[in-house]
């Protein structure tokens, strides 16, 4: 009998696919410069062909052939749906715009130095990106998988946790605009600082895990899941030997804001 996971294959396909697709392109031109656009890129495509995968699904599991498939009209869907996915695009499009001007005024991305020389390994690293798409974008999938009768209508709490979410996507540009400033005053020789210390980095060594972790804590919200993919990579990414080693570098202050136990031995430590 199908399930709710019955109708997530096509959002993975186009996941994996859009990176390997991708790795076969610029593994053999050892280019670097678009890796991290495509991954983000990726986010977006993803997230909205869940919007219909599960009107895909069903039109597929008639019989019937893509061809005939009819893409139905946007307000025929969950407005949760809609704007779930709008914020998620929106948190990917910024992230896109910001890591392509790096890479830009930088030239090249430096952790593939080594690592394009292997097509083996660069390959992987495509493939591996494939694999965080769909992690960080399950969330999402699974909730525009919800069939239409089982949402809750749109409220007044839902558009007070959308200002929320709003205001912690604003406090992730603004965290970036500030390194970005630092970096290119470093460049110009007007310090000599081994790490930020001015504006959210004055309060965190990762402001942006703090905008991050609010989004996945807050409760009871539509958005929730938004960043809950997010917050289940950030554990597979990161080894238990990190949080040691990140009190030792940053001498005990605050790294992250988190609320999970899970997380709590890798992005806090003793303030």
């Amino acid at each position: 009998m199908p399930t709710i996971f019955s109708k997530l294959w096509i959002p993975v396909a186009a996941s994996f696919g859009l990176q390997i697709a991708a790795g076969a392109i610029f593994v053999p031109l050892k280019n670097e410069r678009y890796f991290d656009l495509i991954g983000t890129s990726g986010h977006i495509i993803s997230a909205g062909i869940s919007l219909y995968g599960p009107s895909l699904y069903r039109h597929l599991d008639s019989g019937h052939s893509l061809t005939t498939y009819k893409i139905p009209p946007l307000l025929s869907l969950s407005p949760r749906k809609l704007v779930v996915t709008a914020v998620f695009s929106l948190w990917a499009a910024r992230l896109a715009w910001f890591l392509s001007r790096r890479i830009k005024a930088e030239g090249r991305d430096s952790r593939f130095d080594d690592i394009k020389q292997s097509p083996t390994r660069f390959f992987a690293a495509w493939f591996i990106q494939g694999a965080w798409v769909a992690i960080v974008g399950l969330p999402i999938w699974l909730n525009n998988a919800i069939p239409l009768r089982s949402m809750r209508p749109w409220g007044p709490m839902d558009a007070a946790l959308l200002g929320l979410v709003v205001l912690s996507l604003g406090g992730e540009a603004l965290a970036d605009a500030q390194k970005s400033q630092w970096r290119k005053e470093k460049k110009e020789g007007k310090h000599t600082e081994k790490f930020i210390q001015r504006g959210l980095w004055s309060l965190s060594r990762h402001p942006k895990c703090v905008a991050e972790q609010f989004l996945s804590n807050i409760s009871d919200g539509p958005l929730r899941s938004v960043m809950l993919g997010k917050h289940c990579f950030r554990l597979l990414y990161l080894p238990w030997p990190a949080g040691p080693f990140l009190r030792q570098v940053f001498h005990g202050k605050l790294l992250c804001l988190v609320h999970s136990p899970l997380s709590l031995h890798i992005l806090f430590s003793d303030m």
